[in-house]
């Protein structure tokens, strides 16, 4: 008798703990680390919650932000810049990402960690996220070219593009207008496209860019635009 009631008197003993702590399940508070955040505006959101990462004073530190409301044992969460979404036609809309740059999850080891789950399926909710600042394009269109060995360069990035002219069906150049990529600049990165070779009995100049010479600089207009899409390469005949 003396130990059936003791042992009903632990079981109400450990019932009323139970009770003080709103029965007993475990939270987990969301951690996420933002390393190379360089500008304002990066929200991360997750069901309903929201949390702002700030760059920091120094710009080789990592930011370390936790969710306001902590997930019950059982709960999910999905962290990503508020807004996240795939559109209609397969794109996605980054969200509320800092200005100029893109924020996703590390890819690195042992940082790769998950940014969805369940609450418990780990010991600790912890993430990690890595911002780059965003690149773009320089394309626009090359005239007139009809002799081989033309090459351009982006004096940014030292990326050179070998340029083949347009040719009817028996080989013979045409002159038409071909389609001109570069590879992509940074956001602030200067850039500068120059005619590194000169094909053959032509001349080539650059025209387009910020500065109407096929240079300038990755800036806000140009980062609105998606791009700096104006360059043209017009090409001549030299004097025989």
């Amino acid at each position: 008798m003396k130990f059936s009631f003791a042992r009903g008197a632990l079981a109400l003993i450990a019932a009323l703990s139970l009770a003080s702590c709103g029965g007993g399940k475990a939270t987990f508070p969301i951690n996420v680390n933002v390393s190379n955040v360089l500008y304002p505006g990066l929200i991360l959101s997750t069901g309903g919650q929201e949390v702002a990462v700030a760059p920091p004073a120094d710009p080789t530190k990592s930011v370390d932000v936790v969710f306001p409301q902590e997930l019950e044992y059982g709960q999910t969460y999905d962290v990503v810049p508020k807004g996240q979404a795939v559109n209609s036609d397969g794109s996605i809309n980054y969200g509320a990402n800092p200005k100029h740059q893109t924020c996703s999850v590390s890819t690195i080891y042992p940082y790769n960690l998950p940014t969805s789950g369940t609450a418990g399926q780990l010991a600790k909710i912890q993430m990690y996220y890595v911002c780059a600042i965003n690149a773009y394009p320089l394309t626009g269109k090359i005239v007139g070219l009809t002799g081989k060995g033309l090459v351009l360069a982006n004096g940014s990035t030292a990326s050179a593009v070998s340029v083949t002219p347009a040719t009817d069906t028996a080989g013979a150049a045409t002159g038409a207008d071909i389609a001109l990529t570069m590879g992509s600049v940074a956001y602030g990165t200067t850039y500068g496209v120059t005619v590194l070779t000169q094909p053959e009995k032509q001349t080539c100049t650059v025209a387009g860019g910020a500065n109407g010479k096929g240079a300038g600089t990755m800036d806000d207009a140009a980062e609105a635009a998606k791009g700096v899409n104006d360059l043209l390469v017009t090409c001549v005949n030299n004097p025989s």
